[in-house]
């Protein structure tokens, strides 16, 4: 799996414009790649930021050094905003690119470069991106899955500007992602005066107010075409989303909520991407996980768990 990945998107890291992962016709795969424990392809997406200037690097820089100390090899992050930098795969967007449409050229990134060829990814997520993870995997349920598997030889894809690469119309016809987990992610929206404010000025603000038209298009957690598991990781003391948007109204295969660790420290928004140390109390549950609180671990090591199991616990 991870031979694949070196022979195909390394190639896409090395150069701005790489052709090497889609060479070939995009047939669609013999089957599905089984479901298993193992250290993924990752990809990180980071979350909604006003001045559409994220540092992917000092971003996920906590979770990524996390990862490759405990074993994995290819961890590239997805970034979504023009003047974004040190993103190794980037979307010129802006603050105005509806989440739907990020969520398309994931989609067709994560089809041409892995699902294609048969390797499945685990994704993390902050914030908002665990909306446009989702939003890849919704749009191909929806509009891909009776398309044609798509023959993607002549096309080349600008690693730093996906969104000029010359994917076919729509979306593409399955995905292989295994794992999703999401750190303070608004999966049933945010209700407050602050994002009323910025929705009036920028559009992703707008798909994530409380009963956004985006949001009940959205739904809870769809599968991509090998199934999917989806942990949701909140913060008690989040000053964004509250804890039952974060965890899908406590609905998610596997969702956990923070509270404060053993100095009586607590975790804001951003910090539950950035912690990865500490004892924590926690309350736990979901649907395919055993409700119970008690002493937990940090969300990025938790994350991390999460990702490693096919179906976490």
């Amino acid at each position: 799996m991870h031979r694949l990945l070196r022979c195909g998107l390394a190639a896409v890291m090395s150069s701005v414009v790489a052709a090497a992962a889609l060479a070939g016709t995009a047939a669609p795969a013999s089957a599905e790649p089984s479901r298993g424990d193992g250290r993924r392809v990752t990809l990180m997406v980071h979350g909604f930021d006003r001045e559409a200037d994220t540092n992917c690097a000092s971003s996920w820089q906590n979770a990524r050094d996390l990862l490759t100390a405990n074993g994995w090899t290819d961890v590239y992050t997805f970034g979504y905003y023009n003047k974004s930098t040190n993103c190794d795969i980037k979307f010129s967007g802006t603050t105005d690119t509806r989440i739907q449409e990020i969520g398309r050229q994931l989609a067709w990134t994560v089809y041409s470069s892995y699902s294609s060829q048969g390797v499945p990814v685990d994704i993390m997520a902050h914030s908002m991106g665990g909306l446009i993870a989702k939003a890849a995997i919704e749009g191909v349920n929806r509009y891909g899955v009776a398309s044609t598997a798509p023959d993607l030889s002549a096309v080349s894809m600008d690693a730093q500007d996906i969104g000029a690469t010359a994917w076919p119309s729509g979306w593409p016809p399955y995905l292989y992602i295994e794992d999703v987990v999401t750190l303070a992610t608004p999966h049933k929206g945010i209700n407050t005066a602050l994002v009323d404010a910025c929705a009036i000025t920028h559009e992703q603000c707008s798909d994530m107010r409380d009963g956004s038209g985006f949001l009940r298009w959205l739904g809870a957690q769809p599968p991509s075409q090998m199934g999917t598991d989806y942990t949701f990781l909140a913060s008690s003391y989040d000053d964004t989303v509250a804890r039952s948007s974060a965890t899908n109204g406590y609905s998610a295969h596997h969702w956990s909520i923070y509270n404060k660790n053993s100095t009586g420290g607590t975790l804001s928004h951003t910090t539950m991407r950035t912690t990865a140390t500490g004892q924590w109390q926690a309350q736990w549950g979901g649907s395919r996980t055993t409700a119970g609180s008690g002493t937990y671990a940090p969300p990025l090591v938790q994350a991390m768990n999460a990702l490693y199991s096919h179906e976490a616990s």
